[in-house]
């Protein structure tokens, strides 16, 4: 387990590893220090567990208020704008996260410290208003800390997608000029089965007439304008067989296609180098447990394609210089589709997110 999986992953085990050693450190911390301060009284072993014990009957409240400032605050109000409403909402919940704390310190603390033999002492209340602004300048640190942690993970993510992008500009930029814009899947497809088919000769019969529909798709549908969309999507099911037939890993894909009708149609290879570009990324990853994910559906006129796939928690590029099959589909796209079309690729911890959206009554034919 690396530290950056550790540190970034949305792996359940891991996520519940580092909250676990952050709240457990959390605790050790503030059980130390008060032990340093009570500790001449009473001794430093029976002040720390005492405190230790106090600390962490507490933490509930600390997570519970740091929680609810980065998983509801963070994403409802301060990501869409909504900066009046979440420092409101932050201040209703300080106020009352310190009624919780002051109820804490009245009916449990005092058991507490009992039972470790530590006496508590009873006196009135010197200052309310002093004892409020200790507790709201506590419980906002605290706030103030997990936002921060939340923010900065966020922004070392977004700093990879940065770099990512320059990286593979520069990538990209030789090829500009050579008008990449054809497909080359069959000939990488191709080369794959003739080395599957050495070992194992039933891949060839099994595949050879998957294989001579898509050879004539591309010598005779490759000059066509508009080709109908079920077309597109039969062939694009009949690639992805063949992807997994010859993969040198399981690759589970998983498809959710739904675009009714039968009279669409769509320019030719706007499908295939988008699943071609996610098989590419994902052979060339070390993993176990590979995953694509598809979604084409169709609304009105405009096509919506998601496409993901797994990605190593270390990785923050994408390799073999495959981001040139994306500006390739991109060039493609403002020929033909110009002004109505939206093509973006998001990138996550674990996977990439690829989406398109296109208006297939504005094709330029």
């Amino acid at each position: 387990m690396g530290i950056n999986s550790f540190v970034f992953s949305n792996n359940r085990n891991y996520r519940l590893g580092r909250h676990s050693l952050f709240w457990f450190l959390w605790i050790l911390y503030y059980a130390i220090i008060s032990a340093i301060l009570v500790s001449p009284k009473y001794g430093f072993a029976k002040s720390f567990f005492e405190a230790f014990t106090e600390v962490a009957e507490s933490t509930p409240l600390d997570m519970c208020f740091c929680y609810f400032v980065i998983y509801f605050l963070l994403p409802e109000f301060l990501f869409k704008g909504r900066y009046i409403a979440m420092l409101f909402l932050w201040l209703l919940a300080s106020i009352a996260f310190i009624v919780f704390y002051e109820l804490n310190a009245t009916f449990l603390v005092p058991y507490i410290r009992e039972w470790f033999g530590m006496k508590t002492s009873i006196s009135m209340p010197a200052n309310y208003t002093y004892d409020f602004f200790i507790l709201f300048s506590q419980i906002n640190m605290e706030g103030c800390v997990a936002a921060s942690i939340k923010l900065g993970k966020l922004w070392y993510v977004k700093q990879q997608e940065i770099d990512l992008l320059k990286n593979e500009k520069e990538k990209i930029k030789p090829h500009e000029d050579q008008g990449l814009i054809q497909p080359a899947f069959l000939q990488d497809l191709l080369s794959r089965m003739e080395n599957s088919a050495n070992d194992n000769p039933m891949v060839a019969a099994q595949s050879l007439k998957k294989i001579r529909h898509l050879l004539l798709y591309i010598l005779y549908e490759n000059s066509s304008p508009q080709i109908p969309l079920q077309k597109e999507l039969s062939l694009l099911e009949e690639y992805i067989y063949l992807e997994k037939l010859v993969a040198d890993k399981e690759i589970q894909v998983s498809s959710l296609i739904n675009v009714g009708s039968n009279n669409v149609t769509i320019a030719p290879f706007i499908l295939l180098p988008l699943i071609e570009n996610a098989f590419k990324q994902v052979l060339s990853y070390s993993l176990n447990n590979a995953v694509i994910k598809q979604c084409i559906y169709l609304q009105q006129d405009v096509l919506h394609i998601e496409i993901s796939w797994s990605k190593p928690i270390e990785t923050s590029s994408l390799t073999n210089g495959r981001n040139v099959i994306l500006h390739n589909i991109s060039k493609r796209l403002q020929l033909i589709y110009p002004q109505s079309h939206e093509l973006k690729m998001m990138i996550e911890a674990e996977k990439i997110i690829l989406t398109l959206k296109l208006n297939l009554k504005k094709a330029i034919n």
